[in-house]
């Protein structure tokens, strides 16, 4: 079965919460695929963003909240970071099949080929640089592929860089240092980009709390890295003083009452959409927790993907485009003190006239 919605013919207006270009369902009887597409925007170039591979115990309709959510944060990414692309990401629903994984991938290729180009897929939680070397067998809008078919090879590396730097950045912001020696920051994920991030401020001198809630990977990052010291639940990390929280898992984790809880000084990290609306981010600045906007901390796996679609076409390289976004992010910080808003304020509606411009 497939559901599609369209916007009506019109210029493509800036981007709001629910002004999706496109949203496509997709079920396929044959071989139990539950797809969603979200298209958020085209204006500065095809929407690229990750294929999640999830659970999701609402269904379908908590599928749909959470796709859209992300297709607009990839809009803010994209523009944030200075590059050609729109927002788009896409959510295959896991109901523990691991046998039907290789023909679900495939049809979801086929669905994303049927976009001819609106949306260009990733890797992303629960997906492979595996994974995107079978679909782009099948599709050509697919990138994260491994170097040996063609491809740039695993983001997180590059996402975990920018998430160290843009935490360097919110403590020199918040306290007039950067420096990590000795910094306790508690992380919640030490999956690809959280394990990534946990081993670089180790090295740079940080004591580095973590939890996943795999219990297998926690032991096995235990074992491989003594140096973390793994806690026994989330609550556990988010109960301790702490300079830096760095959230490195799925989105929401921080609502309204838990950010009046933390006893932290920075929130930075490599999830997309952490605090569970908005205004949170208000909350947190009351109690003088700087907040790093999610999209321009973690916004290195996606220059990463983007380099690979871009490939031989010239144009700024991977660290320049880190170094834009980083200097985006010093501004936006920077603004938000002297207008008397939050960093997230100002960040998405940089981003925003950024999309602006490029539509008018």
């Amino acid at each position: 079965m497939t559901i599609a919605v369209h916007s009506p013919p019109r210029a493509p207006a800036a981007p709001r919460d629910d002004d999706h270009e496109q949203v496509v369902v997709r079920q396929d009887p044959d071989t139990g695929l539950r797809l969603i597409v979200a298209v958020h925007s085209t204006v500065l170039g095809p929407a690229m963003g990750g294929m999640r591979l999830k659970s999701y115990p609402g269904g379908l309709m908590e599928a749909l909240g959470d796709v859209m959510g992300l297709a607009r944060t990839m809009t803010l990414k994209a523009s944030a970071a200075g590059l050609d692309l729109g927002g788009g990401k896409a959510v295959m629903i896991d109901d523990g099949r691991r046998d039907l994984r290789a023909a679900r991938l495939t049809a979801a290729a086929g669905v994303i080929e049927e976009l001819g180009g609106a949306y260009i897929t990733a890797e992303d939680i629960g997906t492979t640089t595996a994974d995107m070397d079978h679909m782009a067998r099948f599709t050509r809008f697919c990138v994260g592929r491994s170097v040996g078919n063609g491809g740039g090879g695993d983001p997180s590396p590059l996402t975990a860089a920018t998430v160290f730097e843009a935490t360097r950045r919110g403590l020199a912001a918040r306290d007039g240092s950067g420096e990590l020696d000795g910094c306790r920051v508690g992380l919640i994920g030490v999956g690809k980009v959280g394990g990534a991030l946990a081993i670089s401020l180790v090295e740079a001198g940080a004591r580095v709390v973590a939890y996943d809630v795999d219990v297998l990977r926690c032991e096995r990052f235990a074992a491989e890295h003594p140096g973390v010291e793994i806690a026994a639940s989330a609550e556990a990390v988010l109960g301790r003083e702490l300079d830096v929280l760095a959230p490195c898992a799925a989105g929401g984790l921080i609502d309204d009452s838990l950010a009046r809880a933390l006893d932290v000084r920075v929130v930075a990290g490599a999830a997309n959409n952490p605090l569970a609306s908005r205004r949170v981010a208000r909350t947190l600045a009351q109690r003088d927790i700087l907040y790093v906007p999610d999209f321009l901390a973690n916004c290195g796996g996606l220059i990463h993907v983007a380099a690979e679609w871009y490939a031989g076409r010239g144009g700024a390289s991977e660290s320049e485009f880190v170094a834009g976004a980083m200097e985006n992010l010093e501004c936006a910080i920077a603004m938000s003190q002297r207008e008397g808003l939050t960093p997230l304020e100002v960040a998405e509606r940089q981003a925003l006239e950024r999309v602006e411009a490029a539509r008018r």
